[in-house]
């Protein structure tokens, strides 16, 4: 396990902001431009939310997964699919019952393990984003790792620009 990546400055000052950690399977970014696309996202991120990039290995993942507080959200392909709208909805959803916490887990590129999935669903708790929903799906496509990973960051900062009522470049 390492922290490959938490937004640039300081995050950290703001402690009454949603925290968002984003736990990836994998060895980190390969590919500059994605790490300059992660890197970019956060930078941007950060005026909205605390948040910490970590790359684990498989089994990592269900650690985290365990320990973590708050609400929980596996990436899978075989996941529900939801628009940017209601991402945001389900973002203020949380806020407003009082999360603090939301912690996305990116499996491999074959999504996760069907046993670590069950294990987490039900040995774990998976906290879901609305009732029903606590595996989310970017698509029927397959996305390399390193891709979702700069995916969810863009639709994060996306769901928050909605929220806020401010412009984003389409």
């Amino acid at each position: 396990m390492r922290e490959s990546s938490s937004c640039p400055g300081d995050c950290n000052r703001y402690t009454d902001r949603m925290k968002i950690m984003i736990c990836a399977q994998g060895g980190g970014l390969k590919k500059s431009y994605n790490k300059m696309a992660q890197d970019e996202y956060c930078r941007r991120i950060e005026h909205y939310c605390e948040l910490s990039v970590i790359d684990a290995a498989s089994r990592q993942l269900a650690n985290y997964a365990r320990f973590e507080e708050g609400a929980r959200v596996l990436l899978d392909p075989r996941g529900q699919e939801i628009t940017s709208h209601e991402l945001s909805e389900r973002l203020q959803d949380l806020m407003n019952m009082g999360t603090r916490k939301l912690s996305f887990f990116i499996g491999g590129a074959e999504g996760f393990n069907p046993a670590l999935q069950t294990y987490i669903e039900q040995n774990v708790g998976v906290r879901p984003l609305s009732p029903g929903t606590s595996i989310l799906s970017f698509g029927k496509l397959t996305l390399p790792h390193e891709l979702a990973r700069v995916v969810l960051l863009e639709q994060l900062y996306r769901a928050f620009s909605i929220l806020k009522g401010e412009p984003y470049d389409k």
